[in-house]
């Protein structure tokens, strides 16, 4: 019987597993440094605002920001026109950053064991975050209509700077997986045509996975929403692993497509599982009805969602590895 790092690590693969793991409790998201607020004198503000390495002002949501999370602050924009990027955009100083002591630090404190856990580098903010991050969704949509150019730039030196992020994480923390997070998608559509995706983001997306399997590591994308339209093109540049697939996407027709050529980690509906007055055995009914309806040896899936509401999360995450165990089995 496989372990749960060797079960999950077959299934991001798309090689043939024991059973299903439970991905939060397998593997290990270790955050590359930067990409958000977090206090400098060692404090906690649960519900503070502050500059993350970029100047981009974040507001926390909450005490828990696994499950509460972080918004760029109301109204904050850093400049509006695109053509102005190079006068206001100040990379992070990778080479003055304590990465290694970082690294260490959040492998200690998040208890990483190479022996049981798959080890990830969780890099946030992707190129079009990043853009309206900076200047905002409304300037950033209109930016790739009235400065193409300067978008094109600003991603390729985004993309130099995420190459560069990806070769130290290897150096310094030797991951199994590189997790590349650029939300492109809303809940019935993408945030731009396809074929917009196709000219600015794709190119990079090729580069990211080339540079990741370079170094024999895998790579997950992290995109929210509805992804359809370019599953074909995220196989084609290399991307191994896709989360989270949400219950909006026609998860049926992609595992019959695309299941033995990317895995798919979702599947599993946020309203039933995120509500408030969510019983156990509701969740438990909606872990099982997609389990039971995805999880195959046929194809690459895994179990997988966002979570917003922390005690409906540990049952779901009890549940997984429990129901898990006896899916495969005849």
């Amino acid at each position: 019987m496989q372990t749960a790092r060797e079960a999950m690590l077959a299934l991001l693969k798309g090689e043939k597993a024991d059973f299903v793991p439970e991905a939060y409790t397998t593997i290990k998201d270790i955050v590359f440094p930067g990409e958000r607020y977090f206090p400098m004198d060692g404090s906690f503000d649960p519900y503070g605002t502050g500059p993350d390495a970029w100047g981009v002002m974040w507001t926390n949501q909450g005490p828990n920001p696994v499950v509460d999370g972080n918004t760029i602050a109301k109204d904050f924009v850093l400049f509006e026109d695109m053509d102005e990027w190079k006068d206001h955009v100040k990379f992070p100083p990778l080479d003055f950053m304590p990465l290694e002591q970082i690294f260490q630090g959040m492998w200690h404190g998040m208890h990483c064991d190479r022996e049981q856990h798959v080890i990830s580098c969780l890099l946030l903010s992707g190129q079009f975050e990043r853009l309206h991050h900076l200047i905002g969704m409304e300037n950033a949509m209109c930016a790739l209509y009235e400065y193409p150019d300067e978008v094109h730039e600003f991603f390729d030196a985004m993309c130099e700077y995420k190459l560069k992020c990806i070769d130290k994480a290897y150096e310094y923390l030797k991951p199994d997986m590189i997790h590349m997070h650029d939300d492109w998608g809303m809940n019935n559509n993408m945030f731009m045509d396809p074929d917009l995706w196709r000219e600015f983001i794709k190119p990079n997306e090729k580069r990211y996975a080339d540079r990741i399997h370079e170094y024999g590591m895998i790579y997950m994308h992290h995109s929210c929403g509805y992804n359809m339209q370019v599953v074909p093109d995220m196989i084609e540049v290399g991307i191994d692993v896709w989360n989270p697939v949400m219950v909006e996407n026609d998860i049926p027709y992609l595992l019959e497509t695309y299941g033995k050529q990317m895995t798919f980690a979702g599947g599993i509906n946020n309203r039933i599982i995120d509500a408030q007055d969510a019983t156990p055995e509701t969740i438990i009914g909606e872990i099982h009805r997609a389990m039971d309806s995805y999880c195959s040896q046929d194809w690459r899936y895994i179990p997988y969602y966002i979570p917003n509401v922390e005690k409906n999360w540990f049952i779901y995450m009890e549940e997984v590895n429990k129901y898990g165990r006896t899916i495969f089995q005849t």
